[in-house]
């Protein structure tokens, strides 16, 4: 399956909303990571993947294959946020 993460180049209105968005996007998942303290580990992931799961069936509630893309798209964004988290640590 096809990922669906467009480049900054071919979606500049995207990048845009994100980058202006930051901030508030940064407050939003500091809110939801402390409401999630008090559970273990694997209900946190647990807690993650359903909110996730239930934001995607929002957004495609009658497409499982662009629900599933969206799934995938979002799996490589994790990747790319967290390789980007691990050099700007190591110029630290």
């Amino acid at each position: 399956m096809k990922s669906i993460i467009a480049t900054e180049s071919e979606q500049p209105e995207i990048y845009a909303t994100v980058k202006r968005e930051r901030p508030a996007i940064h407050r939003a998942v500091s809110k939801m990571a402390k409401q999630m303290r008090g559970l273990s580990d694997v209900s946190q992931k647990q807690a993650i993947a359903e909110l996730t799961a239930i934001w995607i069936l929002a957004n495609y509630p009658e497409n499982l294959e662009l629900a599933l893309s969206l799934s995938d798209a979002m799996r490589e964004q994790t990747d790319i946020y967290l390789r980007e988290s691990k050099t700007a640590s190591a110029r630290h």
